[in-house]
């Protein structure tokens, strides 16, 4: 939805000149810069039409399709400056992803827009809205007085040089149309045979679009509800129940105090909302540190820090437990989210023990859950129930206890379920 957010996908580092928008509302998940000596020298619309239809499969990444797509029209004659194509998808944070080319710096940038654009923009003032489900085709002169310029972007186009800009539907597989649009800086703008042929072309594209946006949504969806790890490897096969791999990690099991009182006390709208602020708290400092978030149970959430090396176990324990403190921290400073208005500030603890697991794929034939189970798990969920009991916002397992440099005793203590006492730790 770039064509209603100024110049951001051209150049990530211009601000919009919208304020509705923060920065994590536009974010840009790849470029592609592709060397003057690699791009195509000549071609026609014939040939690009029978390029697409063959959906290229030497293309296996979808910028780098729709960069080839847009140099390939520029080695054709068409007078472009710049190429979009905006693509709705399912994701819990983002609407659609935009690709933009510009012939000026030679730069494919590619964005994720969030939900939050959408409900900023009425629908007459939001081209790709109108476009995409409206299904409208959209015609502007650039060259003419700003107050004849409808939408935001096309004052911000005709400063880049445009003079014509044309927003056309296409159809895909899913009930809302993707939207492609062309910009030229040609004196008199596009002329009606060039527009015919970026017309016919422009019906072609939905074949790899279609076929590149399944691969996003997909990948979208699993990475929400599996985490950036797990998903891709679920993507590439590895969906067989039983199959796995041995992983040693710091293990992380965190549990909110009093919330059995507070959900019974709050309306559950409002207990969602601060649950999700909970979450994210801690998820912001896990991932932001080479941590993976495997599930979120009730008002706990489970987290491994992978150890790639067996002389890392030192660097991720003390990782893991400088996470921790932060992820308190900021969970306490949530008594100033709106949803926490009137209520007590949250007290979360954190349990950390580091193992061996199992790592893949354990459920019914038909119901799998990609997560780990062994002993570790267990005795970190059992060193997690410790910690209320004991008072102690960290609490460690002497097998981590041994790596970190300062911790002092907490003493021997029988877990639930678990046949020998454990001495657990706090660190200093």
């Amino acid at each position: 939805m770039a064509d209603t957010l100024s110049k951001t996908t051209g150049d990530a580092s211009r601000q919009p000149r919208s304020t509705a928008f923060l920065p994590e509302h536009i974010r840009v998940v790849g470029r592609m810069t592709r060397p003057p000596e690699q791009r195509p020298g000549h071609d026609t619309i014939d040939n690009i039409t029978d390029w697409l239809l063959g959906s290229p499969r030497e293309l296996s990444d979808g910028i780098a399709s729709f960069d080839e797509f847009a140099w390939r029209l520029l080695a054709a004659q068409m007078p472009l400056l710049r190429v979009t194509l905006h693509t709705p998808t399912l994701h819990p944070q983002f609407l659609g992803t935009t690709l933009t080319w510009w012939r000026d710096t030679g730069e494919t940038v590619q964005v994720m827009i969030a939900h939050e654009v959408a409900d900023a923009i009425p629908h007459e003032q939001n081209p790709v809205r109108r476009v995409c489900y409206g299904r409208e085709t959209l015609r502007r002169r650039l060259d003419r007085p700003a107050e004849e310029l409808d939408f935001e972007v096309l004052s911000e186009l005709r400063d880049r040089g445009g003079t014509d800009y044309i927003a056309l539907p296409i159809d895909g597989v899913y009930a809302a149309a993707y939207m492609v649009t062309f910009v030229t800086d040609r004196p008199g703008g596009f002329t009606d045979s060039e527009l015919t042929d970026l017309a016919r072309v422009a019906q072609r594209l939905s074949i790899i679009t279609d076929r590149h946006n399944q691969w996003w949504i997909t990948h979208n969806l699993l990475c929400a509800y599996l985490g950036a790890n797990t998903g891709p490897k679920v993507l590439t096969g590895q969906i067989r129940r039983g199959t796995g791999m041995e992983l040693t990690a710091v293990l992380w099991s965190s549990d909110l105090r009093g919330f059995t009182e507070r959900s019974d006390r709050l309306p559950s709208e409002r207990m969602i909302a601060i649950l999700n602020a909970l979450f994210e708290a801690q998820a912001a400092e896990i991932r932001g540190h080479g941590g993976e978030i495997l599930k979120f149970i009730g008002d706990g959430l489970l987290a491994i820090f992978p150890i790639a090396e067996t002389d890392a176990v030192a660097t991720v324990a003390k990782t893991a437990v400088k996470v921790a403190r932060k992820a308190i921290t900021t969970v306490a400073s949530l008594v100033d989210h709106p949803a926490m208005e009137g209520e007590p500030p949250l007290d979360i603890v954190v349990a950390l023990h580091v193992g061996t697991v199992h790592y893949g794929n354990i459920g019914a034939a038909d119901r799998l859950d990609f997560t780990v189970i062994g002993p570790a798990v267990n005795l970190v969920s059992r060193i997690e129930n410790a910690a209320k009991t004991l008072g102690q916002p960290i609490v460690v397992s002497g097998e981590l206890a041994m790596t970190l440099d300062g911790v002092v005793s907490l003493g021997r203590h029988q877990l639930r379920g678990l046949a020998t006492p454990h001495e657990l730790f706090a660190p200093v």
